[in-house]
C-alpha cells in the first residue's frame, strides 16, 4: 500500500484555504487543485509499503511524537516548487519550519532502520495545487500579493495515511493519529 506521514489540518483551516483558492481561481490557471479533504502538511512520504510494516511504522511515529509538544502554527506565505519561474507545485508555507523540521528529521532518522531513504529536504508547506502549464502566472502573482494569510492552528499530533490512487484523484485513509505528548 502507498503511505505517508503528515499533519492533518483542522477543517476550518482547510475551508479558509479553499476560500483563498476560490479567489485565485479567477486567474484561470492550469492548476490541478488539491481537494479540501486531502489538504495536509507532509512530514515524510513513504511510498509503497508492505502491510506488515504498518505496526512498526506506527510505533516509530509514537516514539517520535513522545519527544515533541503540541505547537501553534500560522500560515505564512504562498510559494512555488521548485521556483516561481517554472513552478510545478503551488503551496502555503508555515511559520514553524524550525519546529517541524526536527520532527520530520527524527522520523526520517528512525525510519531508516526500515529501509526508508533519509532525504533531509523537508520544507514546511501545504500543497494547494500542481501546475499543468504556466498560463496567467502574472495574474496569480498579483492575486497572492493581495491575499492575506495568518490563520493559526494547533498541531496536536502526527497522522499516518494510506493513499489509494484512483482515476478521480487520490483517496486518503487515516491509519492512525498519534498525539504529540512531550
Amino acid at each position: 500500500m502507498r503511505a505517508f506521514i503528515a499533519i492533518d489540518l483542522p477543517q476550518d483551516i482547510k475551508e479558509a484555504l479553499k476560500a483563498k483558492e476560490a479567489v485565485l481561481k479567477k486567474c484561470d490557471l492550469a492548476v490541478k487543485w488539491v481537494e479540501a479533504k486531502n489538504i495536509h502538511l507532509t512530514l515524510k512520504f513513504l511510498g509503497d509499503i508492505k502491510e506488515d510494516a504498518v505496526t512498526p511504522i506506527k510505533e516509530t511515529i509514537k516514539k517520535v511524537a513522545s519527544e515533541f509538544s503540541p505547537v501553534r502554527v500560522s500560515l505564512l506565505n504562498f510559494g512555488f516548487f521548485p521556483n516561481e519561474k517554472r513552478p510545478r507545485v503551488f503551496f502555503v508555507a508555515t511559520d514553524k519550519e524550525d519546529v517541524l523540521k526536527p520532527i520530520a528529521s527524527k522520523l526520517e532518522e528512525r525510519l531508516e532502520e526500515f529501509g526508508f531513504k533519509k532525504e533531509g529536504r523537508f520544507k514546511s508547506h501545504i500543497t494547494l495545487g500542481r501546475f499543468k502549464d504556466y498560463r496567467n502566472m502574472d495574474c496569480l502573482k498579483k492575486q497572492i500579493k493581495n491575499t492575506s494569510l495568518g490563520e493559526e492552528f494547533l498541531i496536536e499530533g502526527i497522522s499516518f495515511f494510506k493513499s489509494t490512487l484512483t482515476n478521480s484523484g487520490p483517496v486518503y485513509e487515516k491509519i492512525a493519529k498519534i498525539p504529540l505528548t512531550k
